[in-house]
């Protein structure tokens, strides 16, 4: 064998070897990117819940003299949101980070998303600071106190005004739900 076939053999080989290498390495990074995918899905399935469940028992507690109808519906939706919950702590203790699993289980020790408003609100703030830095944020620069603003609107203390802008719906109609079509002549 002479210096070229060795160095073709050696150049192959070299190859072969940044082939398969490379291949490893894209997949590993596709499964890290796919599996931060499903865990910044259900962080954000899972603080919506939150948010919205807090906001349906917010809404209930301080418009107590909304009809009958509506308030069916915001307490549906509220059982509704813990369902959604469980459904996302499901995939966080599957896909989340050692910090966010903690957390999440002090919130279930505080009574879930039921539980104290007030701590509810820090602890989901906290789970999302824990997020934002597995997705390689260096610097938070936001407090956990304007996260939980951000989610849920600032404290009930801290309140000015009543409370405006959530989600209300139509009372439901007594056929049914269904609108009657207006006659359109004129």
């Amino acid at each position: 064998m002479n210096g070229q076939e060795i160095a073709a053999i050696i150049a192959f080989a070299a190859a072969v070897i940044v082939a398969v290498l490379g291949y490893w390495f894209n997949r590993r990074i596709e499964q890290r990117k796919q599996v931060a995918q499903l865990a910044s899905t259900a962080f954000v399935d899972g603080v919506a819940a939150i948010a919205e469940n807090q906001r349906c028992m917010a809404l209930l507690g301080t418009l107590g003299n909304l009809p009958e109808d509506e308030q069916a519906h915001w307490r549906r939706r509220a059982f509704e949101t813990d369902f959604t919950f469980n459904s996302a702590k499901a995939r966080i203790a599957a896909y989340g980070n050692s910090e966010a699993n903690c957390l999440l289980a002090d919130i279930e020790r505080q009574g879930g998303i039921t539980g104290d408003d007030l701590v509810i609100r820090q602890m989901a703030a906290k789970v999302v600071l824990s997020f934002r830095r597995e997705l390689g944020f260096k610097k938070n620069d936001i407090s956990e106190r304007d996260i939980a603003s951000l989610l849920f609107g600032p404290p009930p203390a801290e309140r000015k005004g009543p409370v405006i802008g959530w989600p209300r719906t139509p009372p439901l109609e007594p056929n049914g739900g269904e609108v009657p079509q207006q006659d359109q002549r004129s």
